[in-house]
Parts: structure tokens; sequence; C-alpha cells
């Protein structure tokens, strides 16, 4: 069975959040390839990151704040006499730097996420207006405006989420709206792609399919 996407404007702005999920989820998986023993660590902090609530994130802040000042307040008269005030000289330093790693721990899971948010949005603009164009899979691979464009071995990441697909290839992305399928269901499209690519990868669930 053949598989055929009519593509349309892609306007819904619930796309965005799941186009950055997607993108994020398979730099993940890039990254995990190329560091697996630095990913096991970020993944024990991640664990820990996990049972932190909103409140304890705002504390972590303000901690971050006051160890940065106080460290301040402790360096500057032991850098005036490092020789007799050598232990504020210290407890400085490593407050600045307790506090700037403290800032910094709580605020980067945020910087990440936007730019995700950001990389989605830019994709997004340049699928604003496509082409009316049909994207077609057989049992060969993917035809797009009824022109040969990559074989099953040549997707390196597929994702669904719960409103598209997206596929990379050859440094390529291809964003599939479920809706746009006008030849097969979505469900029987998922199926058949993931019998295609078994040999060369997988189709990873973002988000709520």
């Amino acid at each position: 069975m053949d598989f055929v996407f009519q593509i349309s404007p892609y306007s819904d702005p619930s796309l965005l959040r799941q186009v950055s999920e997607a993108l994020e989820k398979r730099t993940e998986l890039r990254a995990r390839a190329q560091c697996p023993r630095l990913w096991s660590v970020t993944d024990t902090l991640n664990k820990r990151k996990k049972t932190v609530s909103k409140g304890q994130r705002i504390r972590y802040r303000i901690y971050g704040v006051l160890l940065t000042v106080m460290g301040v307040m402790l360096l500057i008269p032991g850098m005036m006499e490092p020789k007799t005030l050598w232990v504020p000289l210290i407890a400085g330093a490593i407050g600045i730097l307790l506090g700037v790693f403290t800032l910094w721990a709580v605020g980067a899971s945020q910087r990440q996420r936007t730019c995700f948010d950001q990389a989605a949005e830019k994709l997004l603009k340049g699928f604003a207006m496509p082409p009316s164009a049909r994207v077609h899979f057989g049992q060969n691979g993917m035809e797009i405006a009824g022109k040969p464009a990559a074989s099953y071995p040549d997707f390196d990441f597929v994702a669904e989420t719960k409103d598209l697909f997206l596929l990379t290839w050859k440094e390529k992305v291809t964003l599939l709206q479920k809706k746009d399928l006008v030849a097969g269901e979505s469900a029987q499209f998922a199926g058949f792609l993931r019998a295609k690519i078994k040999d060369y990868g997988a189709i990873y669930h973002v988000g709520s399919c």
C-alpha cells in the first residue's frame, strides 16, 4: 500500500511545540551516540531535577543571587589585602562560583527549551506557504512532486507527534501533517514506515501522539 500527503499550510500554532520537542529528541539521540558517558551523568542529574518543585527553583535562584553577592563582598577586601585576608579571598571566590553555578543550573533547561523553540519557529516559517505538492511513499522510498527524494535507508531520524511526522535525511527535514494524508491512515503509515526503516532506525514518539 502506498501513502500520499497533499501538502497544505502549516498554520496550527500547536505545531511549534511539537516540532521543538521533535528537534530536541533528535539532538539528544545524536549527543547520546557521541558522548554516552556524559549522558549517563546527565540522566542522573535530570532525575534529581524532576523532583524539584517550582517553589524550590525560585528559592535556588534567590540562593544563587545571595551567594554571588556575598562572594563579591568577601572577595573585594580579600583582594585588597590578600596576604592577611586570604580566607575571605578564597571564601569570596568560592561563593561567586557557587552562586553563578546555581543560577546557571536553574536556568539551563529554560535556555535549552528557548533554543529549540527558535529552531522550530524558523523551520515552520519555511513551511508557512508551501507549494501545492504531493509527497508519496511507495515501496522504494519517498517522492516529492513526482520526483525521487529519499530511499528508506536515507532516513536517520523519524518522529511522530500528535499532529505530524518529522523526518530527517541527508541533513534535510520533511514535515508531514497527519491531516494532509489523503491516501491511507496515519496509524497505517506509521506501521509502514516502521517496517521500512527497522534495519536503519526507529520511529520516536514525541509528546502525546
